[in-house]
């Protein structure tokens, strides 16, 4: 063999080696996934989901298709601080939330990206926004708009004002983190970042109305973490949980 065959054969390895561990890598996190795999047709205010798309810098024409191979190349671009990947990564991780099996450690990581990767492909971006807005986790055992409408505010998605589903935006970062009743001062921070970022004019008068009909549940700050004197220095809700 020539060496210029030598030199094609050597420049071959890589090339075949990086597509054996990208689909090797979706198949072994594709055996993770749900049965289950429609999207979320239940129905929520056109508003809302609007309201969400300009929260999460989601445009309709946006689409990615991802397949195992050009999803390295995302991942370098979101690093460098594009946002293509945020909705299809967190529809994944909603659909990897149905499963009877869910596994964790490197199969974990593996199986968020062929969530990632399918739901790009299989489902539209109103699916994809649908999906995250009935399914997502809000905190106080809350999965999905309608639970969390409740929990929070014991409201109905249609009968949410604007800032309140604002409110339960700004807790997809991390529920018991910016819990707008254990921890008020992440909560603000949160809010007033989020409301700037949306224009939004008199930021104290939104956040006034997203604490307004809050329901107070001091039991859940009763912990190490949450002492008890950071609890309630706003006025919220009384209603029965």
């Amino acid at each position: 063999m020539s060496w210029q065959k030598w030199i094609s054969a050597l420049l071959l390895v890589p090339v075949v080696g990086y597509v054996v561990l990208c689909l090797g890598v979706y198949l072994w996190g594709a055996g993770a996934l749900p049965a289950d795999r429609q999207p979320n047709t239940g129905a929520l205010p056109p508003s809302m989901r609007a309201q969400f798309q300009a929260i999460h810098g989601v445009h309709s024409d946006g689409a990615v298709r991802l397949n195992p191979l050009t999803v390295p190349w995302y991942f370098f671009r979101q690093s460098a601080g594009t946002d293509e990947l945020r909705l299809p990564a967190w529809a994944g991780r909603t659909l990897l939330q149905r499963s009877d099996r869910p596994v964790g450690g490197t199969r974990r990581v593996a199986a968020d990206i062929a969530a990632t990767i399918f739901v790009s492909r299989a489902w539209s971006i109103d699916e994809q926004v649908n999906t995250v807005l009935n399914e997502g986790f809000y905190g106080r055992g809350a999965h999905g708009l309608p639970a969390a409408a409740k929990a929070w505010y014991g409201q109905s998605p249609e009968t949410l004002w604007p800032e309140e589903f604002l409110a339960l935006q700004v807790l997809d970062r991390g529920p018991s983190f910016y819990d707008p009743v254990c921890y008020p001062k992440r909560f603000e921070e949160r809010f007033r970042f989020v409301s700037a970022h949306l224009n939004i004019p008199d930021i104290d008068t939104a956040l006034a109305r997203a604490r307004e009909r809050l329901r107070a549940h001091p039991s859940a700050c009763n912990s190490a973490s949450a002492p008890a004197t950071t609890l309630l220095p706003f006025p919220v809700s009384n209603q029965a949980a």
